[in-house]
């Protein structure tokens, strides 16, 4: 198996037979010293694997925080906008605004009207 290829899944069970083979009766130091070569770059294939895999969990994972703060900050915008249009409006405006001159008749007659 060419240590650039296969699964991580793939690369540990041939981790594993080569285990077994180096701890089987009769290898020679030429054949334990090659499994030991092929374990090395296995071994360093699969740490190349892992790191990619972690490498894309944080970009997901930064992906998904980057569009959960756009979101947040959107939604802030919107609120703040909202709450904006109510402080800077003039007294008497909006749907259930009294004109002025009708709250002040009906202050000065005792009379509120709700």
């Amino acid at each position: 198996m060419d240590a650039q290829h296969g699964t991580f899944d793939e690369v540990r069970a041939r981790l594993e037979q080569i285990v077994d083979e180096v701890n089987a009766e009769g290898v020679t130091l030429d054949e334990a010293l090659s499994l030991y070569e092929e374990a090395v770059k296995l071994g360093l294939s699969a740490c190349d694997m892992s790191e990619q895999d972690a490498l894309e969990a944080a970009e997901a994972l930064n992906e998904a925080d980057a569009e959960g703060a756009a979101d947040a900050a959107g939604a802030a915008q919107a609120a703040g906008a909202n709450a904006g249009a109510g402080a800077d409006a003039p007294v008497g405006t909006g749907a259930d605004a009294k004109p002025a001159e009708a709250v002040a008749r009906h202050s000065e007659e005792g009379f509120h009207e709700e």
